[in-house]
């Protein structure tokens, strides 16, 4: 991280708890598989909200908060920073009491904004708060760098406090997933990617990037923080919808057609009208921490680098070479499906900056192994899908590690280079009846190029067995055309 960037980050992590946390991402990467301290969890507020959200991991318990009637939009007011002129000197430095400034209009005097902060602010509350932001040390460095290259408001650096609980691994219960809780079908042109190697849902930098995206075009369609807010959670369709019907248009909403008059006259979904209040308390608590009487870090933010990667390594090999935890890589680097990068070129693993020279050494280094492999010799009733179920590993990327072979044409004794992206011993023997127990009611018309060796392994078969189910011997020729009994494969 440049140094001119470094200030901002740092007040970023004034939230993240406990002293030397943010410059410890080892420590902090520790973080998810604890429990967290009780406190006001989602679903201990949901007396707060008209009803609870899906529930995201590891609630905690608090005495609930009797459910606040609604108040008329006008009964609160909400802080509007004005921006100093392009020419005015920077202020000189305050006291403790210098006036909080947020990048979002906060709803002061919001009833329901005011119960959850109220939440928050219980003993239970700022201990679950100091425990979500200790999880987020290792993030926030460059979810803060991200917010200044977009100009986007700080305060959106909390919104997975609500999200995910600043936790890559979340999952919800409809399928979203990562930091920012991305479904499958709404990542596309945020520059995300889901295949057999990686869900980069769970790649905290790739997301970032992808969640400010998203909420900048929501907020440029409505020109306003809580409808862009509201869009993120309930989707741009859904809350466009509610403007339109209560007289507004997106991009001019008007005192009849915002949010918080959407709210009120029930046309948005009852956890789409809890999911912005919640926001804006947890933001308006956190971006000032050491005021809400929250623990805060001065410790200098730990940076990361993402090298990109021109073949796979193993995440156990990267963490020798540049003498790192494997927690560390593991927590960056949540995506992989495996404990290996993909085999394809451009993907970019991350590390501490401090260690990002020894990945690229390693990684440019050509004579070292950077995949573990299991050696594999083939045996009767062998088939690829079979030893890809076994070692976990992709037919695909048996296929890579052994140039030129084809899968229908594997050999007894034939010894296969197989990447060991899980802990797995020599498979047990296949397990076959007898020949005369099987169905052959199947048939298999011969095409150019196959031999009864290579129809026996694709119909996961012996080869003695099958020619003897054809009236053949393992010599027979086989002709283009001939049509074989073959077993019906479940």
């Amino acid at each position: 991280m440049r140094k001119g960037k470094r200030r901002a980050a740092a007040i970023l992590v004034l939230a993240a708890g406990a002293a030397g946390l943010a410059a410890n991402p080892v420590a902090a990467a520790k973080a998810p598989s604890g429990p967290l301290p009780a406190g006001p969890a989602p679903a201990a507020l949901a007396a707060v909200q008209s009803v609870a959200p899906a529930a995201p991991p590891r609630q905690a318990a608090v005495p609930a908060i009797p459910p606040a009637e609604e108040m008329p939009a006008a009964s609160f007011t909400r802080s509007r920073p004005m921006p100093p002129p392009p020419d005015a000197a920077p202020p000189a430095l305050q006291g403790h009491a210098e006036e909080a400034r947020y990048g979002i209009d906060m709803p002061w005097g919001e009833e329901r904004f005011e119960a959850f902060r109220a939440a928050y602010l219980s003993d239970g509350g700022k201990a679950w708060l100091e425990a979500i932001m200790r999880r987020a040390a290792p993030y926030l460095p460059y979810v803060a760098e991200r917010l200044r290259y977009y100009n986007l408001p700080e305060e959106l650096a909390f919104l997975p406090v609500i999200e995910s609980e600043y936790s890559a691994k979340a999952v919800s219960r409809s399928g979203a997933a990562g930091l920012w809780q991305f479904m499958k079908n709404s990542i596309g042109g945020y520059g995300m990617r889901i295949d057999d190697w990686v869900d980069e849902r769970r790649d905290f930098m790739k997301s970032t990037d992808g969640a400010l995206r998203k909420l900048a075009d929501n907020y440029a369609y409505f020109g306003d923080w809580p409808l862009a807010l509201a869009a993120y959670n309930a989707g741009l369709g859904a809350v466009s919808r509610a403007v339109k019907k209560a007289g507004g248009t997106p991009g001019r909403p008007e005192a009849s057609s915002d949010y918080w008059e959407l709210r009120r006259r029930g046309l948005l979904s009852r956890e789409t009208m809890g999911y912005v209040p919640k926001f804006l308390a947890a933001a308006s608590i956190l971006r000032y921490p050491a005021r809400h009487g929250l623990s805060a870090s001065w410790e200098e933010p730990a940076a990361w680098e993402a090298v990109e990667t021109r073949r796979p390594v193993d995440l156990a090999i990267l963490s020798e070479a540049a003498g790192l935890p494997m927690e560390t890589l593991k927590a960056a680097n949540a995506e992989l499906r495996y404990g290996v990068t993909p085999p394809y070129a451009g993907y970019r693993v991350k590390v501490p900056a401090s260690a990002a020279p020894a990945a690229r050494a390693l990684l440019e280094d050509e004579s070292r192994k950077l995949v573990r492999y299991y050696l594999h010799k083939v045996r009767s009733g062998d088939t690829l899908s079979a030893l890809s179920r076994h070692y976990g590993t992709p037919q695909g990327m048996i296929l890579q590690s052994n140039p030129g072979l084809r899968a229908d044409l594997l050999k007894i004794g034939q010894l296969l280079v197989v990447p060991a992206l899980k802990e797995a011993g020599p498979p047990p023997a296949p397990e076959r009846p007898e020949g005369a127990a099987v169905d052959f009611s199947g048939s298999y018309v011969v095409k150019k190029g196959d031999s009864l060796w290579g129809i026996a392994l694709r119909h996961e078969v012996q080869p003695e067995v099958l020619a003897e189910r054809n009236g053949m011997s393992l010599e027979s020729v086989i002709r283009e055309g001939m049509v074989l009994r073959v077993p019906i494969l479940e």
